[in-house]
């Protein structure tokens, strides 16, 4: 069996609602899917037992549960809706009953929704596998931390460091790396990574990950400031955010693809790739809930 599949079965036992359209997009890109899939499965299962699986298609549709709702909130408002700062940081960064479903479901959305799967051949294709020889790699926000792990597993000469916010999706990433084989050239750390005194001073590295975090910050702009900063001339970043996606705790709002890259580029960074997808909405919706991925560099 491929392990990419232990997934969907259990997407079939615990999220059925949520099962046909997931099964869909990972068949319509079977060998991208697994590419993710596949590693993780063998990671969570090692880690945590085999009954990861039905944990993460539980977390996986309290999620998408999770996010219908806060459209439907969108729809009504005409404009995003988040919790206080506070009140994120307690209620979901530090609250681990909550983000370690959270976490499954925010891996798990690359192969199983349409507007997102682009982003793994993105990540892959574009990233990856043209970061430069023994490249060294920073990851903003790196939750989870599956992005830095599979970086890893298909460069073995590149070293990889993320930083997070949250105390319990750095032990999810932690578990993950100990069981992954890469725990040599991987770490993960508990830190705020844009705060001047965490940002290691004007360290250069051939490779920077911000994956969906800027709608998460009051102000991206900080982000793109630090973005541009940290990388290599020669190097590469890879950038994805949400946008018109509101979730608790999505605080800041895009609407256009062009407002993500004119604060890329008043940071210094150029795109040399983009794609911006989105799922299917009811027809008379006001708003087109999608994300977007780019590659930059340097100018």
């Amino acid at each position: 069996m491929n392990h990419a599949e232990l997934f969907l079965e259990a997407l079939d036992r615990k999220a059925k609602i949520f099962a046909p359209n997931a099964r869909a997009t990972f068949e319509a890109n079977r060998e991208l899917c697994s590419w993710l899939l596949s590693p993780l499965a063998r990671w969570a299962e090692a880690a945590y037992g085999s009954n990861v699986f039905d944990e993460a298609a539980r977390g996986y549709a309290e999620y998408c549960f999770g996010v219908a709702k806060a459209k439907q909130v969108y729809e009504r408002a005409g404009r995003y809706t988040p919790e206080a700062m506070p009140e994120i940081m307690s209620g979901v960064y530090e609250h681990e009953g909550y983000m370690i479903p959270y976490m499954w479901a925010a891996i798990l959305i690359y192969p199983f929704w349409p507007s997102m799967v682009s982003h793994i051949a993105l990540f892959r294709d574009e990233f990856v596998r043209r970061l430069p020889r023994n490249a060294s790699v920073l990851e903003l926000a790196c939750g989870h931390g599956v992005l830095s792990l599979l970086a890893a597993e298909e460069r073995p000469d590149i070293q990889v460091e993320g930083t997070d916010i949250s105390a319990p999706a750095v032990a999810v990433a932690n578990r993950l790396l100990a069981v992954s084989r890469h725990a040599g050239r991987v770490r993960f750390a508990v830190q705020d990574a844009l705060q001047p005194d965490n940002q290691g001073g004007n360290g250069k590295c051939q490779g920077v990950i911000s994956a969906m975090l800027a709608e998460h910050l009051m102000d991206p702009k900080p982000l793109f400031a630090t973005m541009g900063r940290r990388v290599a001339p020669e190097g590469l970043v890879f950038f994805s955010t949400a946008l018109e996606s509101p979730q608790r705790d999505h605080v800041f709002e895009y609407n256009h693809e062009s407002q993500p890259l004119q604060m890329a580029e008043i940071a210094g960074l150029r795109v040399t790739r983009l794609v911006s997808d989105a799922s299917a909405i009811p027809t008379g919706s006001r708003f087109l809930p999608r994300a977007t991925a780019m590659i930059l560099k340097s100018r």
